[in-house]
């Protein structure tokens, strides 16, 4: 490692000697699912200028993360499919640590991300705890929100403060009366479209349904086939 060409707190040209040293673990991208750690030993310098103190800076590291810059990208992407447990197990990073990379990474994507509503909006549930709404861009298959319960009156806010709403013209639900009611009530020109999954699903539970019926009535010999 090069010595600094400027103190960075006064910016003078180097008047600088070495003032102690210290040894930094920073975890790095496991290798062959074993955890990766590097122990650098650092260098602190003295400004004679300022007569202050600092350490050498580490190009590849991240220093709040205590972790390589690479491991810090690998969380950041894997943290959108795996739960913050699991990856703090793979990588020997805590989990709060990775948590605020998580949350860090989010913020930046909402600052680079221009969100615009869809034609094609799909209303759908996935059950977390409790029921709830899924939003999602039919067009481009991909999620929009996730609402905390799939109440009428949560639907009817999230779909009455989205953007250009008369944008949509077509929403794709299953047979849950409150969606229906929440896409009339916000945007009465939309065509509901019900997702055909669930209109298959309900037609072989009601067939299965009317064959137990028949089934239970048959004699043994009717049931044998003879």
């Amino acid at each position: 490692m090069s010595p600094p060409s400027y103190c960075p707190h006064c910016g003078c040209i180097p008047n600088l000697y070495k003032h102690s040293k210290k040894e930094q673990l920073f975890m790095d991208l496991p290798m062959h699912r074993k955890r990766v750690g590097i122990l650098v030993l650092r260098q602190r310098y003295k400004c004679r200028d300022c007569n202050r103190t600092f350490w050498e800076l580490l190009a590849d590291m991240d220093e709040k993360r205590a972790a390589t810059k690479r491991l810090v990208k690998h969380i950041e992407k894997d943290s959108l499919r795996k739960t913050f447990v699991s990856i703090s197990e793979d990588v020997g990073v805590d989990e709060k640590t990775i948590r605020n990379i998580f949350r860090d990474y989010i913020n930046r994507l909402e600052e680079t991300v221009r969100f615009e509503t869809p034609k094609w909006l799909g209303l759908d549930e996935i059950h977390i705890i409790k029921p709830r709404c899924v939003i999602t861009n039919i067009e481009e298959r991909t999620l929009i929100n996730l609402l905390p319960n799939r109440n009428k009156e949560s639907v009817i806010n999230y779909l009455y403060h989205l953007p250009n709403k008369e944008r949509i013209q077509y929403v794709t639900m299953d047979m849950w009366q409150p969606y229906r009611d929440a896409v009339r009530t916000v945007l009465p020109k939309a065509t509901i479209i019900i997702d055909k999954f669930h209109v298959v699903r309900m037609a072989n539970q009601a067939l299965e349904t009317i064959r137990k019926d028949l089934r239970a009535n048959l004699s043994t010999k009717e049931r044998r086939g003879d």
